[in-house]
Formats: C-alpha cells, sequence, structure tokens
C-alpha cells in the first residue's frame, strides 16, 4: 500500500500537539471542509493519510504498550529510557506511551471521513465503502487500545475542524469505550469489502481478529460471560477456515522483508524504504559505535545500525525460555547472541524486524504485525481451554509447536495447569517482541504471578493502567490524571 501524506487530507486534519491542551487547527481547514471532500480521489486520499497517521500513533507505541510492562525486557548495552515501564514505576512525568494524542489524532481523522464520506456521491460505491469501513475499524482499533491502557477516556465522535469546537472534553466511563469499539467492529464488518488482501489496509480478516481479541478481552477481564467467550469462537472460526490466510511453513518467511504480506500477516504497520522507516525496533541493534569487528561479519554474524544505540534487549527470563528447547526454530529469529572469535568480544540483540543493511546503512523497513494468523491459533488454544475442552486446546498449541520444533505432538498432556503454562510458554515465543505479552498476561489471570515488578502489588489502584502525561491535563480544567496516579 502506497502511504503518502496528501496536502488535502492534511489540511482537514488537526494537529494534537499536546492532547486537549492546545489544538492548533490549519487555517485553512473550513475550505477544505466545503472543497475537499468533492471526488473519490479525496475520499481516498482522506483514507491513506488516516492510514498514514495510524501508523505514526502506533509504530512505537504498540511496544510500550504491549510488552514493555511484562518483563520481557530489559535494558541492553546502551543506556535505556524505559525503566519506569521495565520496572512498572510510570508516573506521569514519564512521556513514552503516557500521551493519547496520536491515538486522538487519528480518532478525528476517522471522524472526519465518516462525517464528509458518507455525503459523497461517489460512483463507485465499493471504493466509498471500503473508505468508510476502514475510518471504523481504525476508530475501534484505537478506542480498544485507549480502554485497556487508560481505562476512562473521553469518547469523541465528531471531527474536529475548527477552533471554535469543544476541545475540553473530560473522560467517559470506560463502558461507553468498550460499547463504542462493538458498534464500530459492526459498522466496519458491514461496509469493508470481501476483496481486500492488502494486509496493510483495514479487511475483513482484521475485523474478525480485533473482534476475537475484543470478545477474548471482554470474557477473561470484564465479565462478559459466556456470550463473549462464545462470539470471540465464532470471530476465530471465520479466520481459521478462510482459505486466503494460514501458516508459513517457516517462522523466519513470516518476517522476510522479501515476503511482505504472506499469508500469515492478517494486518500489519507497513514500513516502507523511502517514505516511512524506524518503529520500535530502532533500538535493539548493535550501533556501529559499539562494533569492533570485520565488514564480512555484518548480517552474517551480527545485525548493526547507524545510528541510536543498543537500548533495550530481552530479559533474562525471557532468554532463557527462548533456550529452552534448542530445536526452536524461532530463536534465532528473534535474538541474536555473537562471540567474535577474533577477540572473544559478546554481542547480543533482538534480531526481529531488523530490516535491510545497504551500502552501510540500516534502513528499519521490517513491518510490525497487528494480527497474524498464528494468534488466531493461540486465541482459539485459549478459548478452548475456557471452555474446558483440553484436548482441542492442545490441539491448537500443537499447531504452533508442529512448525517451532519440527515435532508432531509436542505437547502431550491435557492436564488444564500444563496446558496453561504451554499456552503462555508459546504466547511469549511465538509472539516475541510483538506487543502481544502484556494483555495475554492480563487475560491469563498471571500479570502478577509472572511480572517480577508486580508481584504481591494486586491491591494497588489502577496499576495495570496508565497514567497520562501532565501535557495531556494540565490546561483542561475538565480533564483528571488515572485514579491511582
Amino acid at each position: 500500500m502506497k502511504m503518502k501524506r496528501i496536502l488535502t487530507i492534511l489540511a482537514a486534519t488537526l494537529a494534537l500537539t499536546s492532547c486537549f491542551k492546545t489544538l492548533d487547527v490549519v487555517q485553512e481547514s473550513k475550505l477544505a471542509s466545503s472543497n475537499m471532500w468533492q471526488t473519490e480521489s479525496d475520499a481516498t486520499g482522506a483514507m491513506y493519510g488516516l492510514m498514514h497517521q495510524f501508523r505514526a500513533a502506533n509504530m512505537v507505541a504498540h511496544i510500550y504498550w504491549g510488552d514493555y510492562r511484562a518483563g520481557t525486557f530489559q535494558d541492553g548495552m546502551g543506556a535505556g529510557t524505559c525503566y519506569k515501564m521495565f520496572n512498572n514505576t510510570l508516573d506521569a512525568t514519564e512521556t513514552k506511551g503516557t500521551n493519547w494524542a496520536s491515538s486522538y489524532t487519528c480518532i478525528n481523522d476517522a471522524n472526519l471521513i465518516l462525517k464528509h464520506v458518507a455525503k459523497m456521491k461517489l460512483d463507485n460505491k465499493e471504493v466509498r465503502n471500503q473508505v468508510i469501513g476502514s475510518a471504523y475499524f481504525i476508530r475501534a482499533y484505537e478506542y480498544f487500545n485507549i480502554a485497556r491502557v487508560w481505562g476512562d477516556a473521553p469518547l469523541l465522535l465528531s471531527g474536529f475542524e475548527s477552533d471554535k469546537d469543544d476541545l475540553q472534553p473530560s473522560r467517559t466511563p470506560v463502558q461507553e469505550l468498550y460499547d463504542q469499539v462493538l458498534k464500530d467492529l459492526d459498522k466496519a464488518e458491514n461496509y469493508l469489502p470481501e476483496g481486500i488482501t492488502d494486509s496493510a489496509m483495514p479487511n475483513l480478516m482484521a475485523v474478525k481478529m480485533l473482534r476475537a481479541d475484543y470478545f477474548l478481552w471482554l470474557y477473561k477481564t470484564r465479565n462478559g460471560g459466556e456470550e463473549a467467550l462464545s462470539n470471540a469462537r465464532k470471530a476465530l472460526n471465520n479466520v481459521l477456515i478462510n482459505s486466503r490466510v494460514g501458516l508459513m511453513d517457516k517462522y523466519a518467511d513470516v518476517f522476510d522483508i522479501n515476503m511482505k504480506g504472506n499469508k500469515e500477516i492478517i494486518f500489519t504497520i507497513r514500513m516502507v524504504k523511502g517514505e516511512v522507516e524506524g518503529g520500535y525496533s530502532t533500538a535493539w541493534l548493535i550501533p556501529q559505535s559499539r562494533w569492533y569487528g570485520k565488514d564480512a561479519d555484518i548480517e552474517k554474524n551480527v545485525k548493526l545500525m547507524n545510528s541510536d544505540d543498543n537500548r533495550y534487549n530481552f530479559s533474562t527470563s525471557m532468554i532463557s525460555l527462548m533456550h529452552s528447547d534448542p530445536s526452536d526454530s524461532r530463536t534465532a529469529v528473534c535474538y541474536g547472541d555473537w562471540t567474535d572469535p577474533s577477540d572473544g568480544r559478546r554481542y547480543t540483540w533482538i534480531d526481529k524486524f531488523a530490516g535491510l543493511w545497504q551500502d552501510n546503512i540500516r534502513y528499519f523497513i521490517s513491518d510490525e504485525p497487528v494480527y497474524r494468523y498464528a494468534e488466531a491459533l493461540l486465541m482459539m488454544a485459549e478459548v478452548e481451554l475456557a471452555s474446558g475442552n483440553y484436548d482441542k486446546c492442545r490441539e491448537y498449541i500443537n499447531r504452533i509447536a508442529k512448525r517451532a520444533y519440527g515435532k508432531n505432538d509436542y505437547y502431550t498432556s491435557v492436564n488444564p495447569t500444563d496446558l496453561k503454562n504451554a499456552l503462555i510458554n508459546e504466547y511469549l515465543k511465538e509472539f516475541a517482541a510483538e506487543g502481544k505479552s502484556w494483555w495475554m498476561y492480563i487475560r491469563m489471570g498471571e500479570v502478577f504471578n509472572r511480572v517480577p515488578s508486580l508481584v504481591g502489588r494486586e491491591s494497588e489502584k489502577n496499576i495495570l493502567l496508565w497514567p497520562i502525561t501532565d501535557a495531556c491535563f494540565n490546561e483542561n480544567p475538565n480533564m483528571r490524571q488515572t485514579e491511582g496516579y
């Protein structure tokens, strides 16, 4: 998918530079409102602008929210700056992951599309439906994340277009956000055409995955009951029977930059050389300033970057887990560990999403998967475990294990405790550095048992939520900090 900044959509989009503190509205916005929303190219331009903002909002926050609090990461060789996340000592002075401005800018872009495109007279109904369906999907995804990260938060359903709009919203009860997510998912499913196969764009399989994610979360954390579990199962079945998606034969191929958009990738954040590069993996590799080896060893034995530093690495416990079975093909894909025989120097780094090394420059163009087929299998295993169908649970886990270890029936026990442990371990190893471990631990009821910095802290108010940074409420009298922070 070509992602580009389109002047027309930027003229209609707000720069939420400091949450709801000071909203800079482009001066031409009124003109844009009357003249922009006229043609099919205006509508598609707005959609690509929305996806550009979605990438900006999630390409780094995805790992903050989904992994960095789960005990799976620690500081690397360089000076790390995420220690408050790693140690679960967050407060309002933390700026990483606590500013929801980009998420609300994304929501605002979606709101403007829903406001204007529905009124446009477009000859191509399929294009119109894709644009509208994409906006509903992205808004659902953003509010689902906001609800899980912050709990109560502003629920904004009308796009800001001028400084006359209400720029000082208050936090809405979180249940209303969850209710809106479901409404938007229903709309997205109704609008999105069947034929969308680009995994960098909202598509029906992505809707099913988000729906399953949503209902499984409701079942596990919000007393959703058997109806929520049944809805999660239904959504996953729709993914698992679809012939367009499936497991790749080799784990490494899933992340190969020459095999982008492969059948396992259902929805992804797309990186493109010369357009947008980077994401959360830019602080994982070995910097040239710390490299003492030969050029011939670059890429063959060690992954370098030309800037930044090796700020973060997998935690000791995560590394031990990945090496718990020498036959696991995922370990070498995710983690690099090499000792230079010429001088004995040891280099360790996170190998996943390394992008492209070319002309002594590292181009971070690895896509960041949001949903892939393997997660549908493990989510279904989670559903079967919750339903007491232990044989089926084991079967789904073993489909992941077969690719990883090259063995049939790798797991043999149908004891529910054994299955739960197997499921947790496979989630951690299969989705290492993909922003999944935190949410999984919460769903599995293990976050206070498995995350060392949270053991014994169950009674702390909203400890699993995040504060909002001071900039988000200092100049808005209607905003309040997350309770407990």
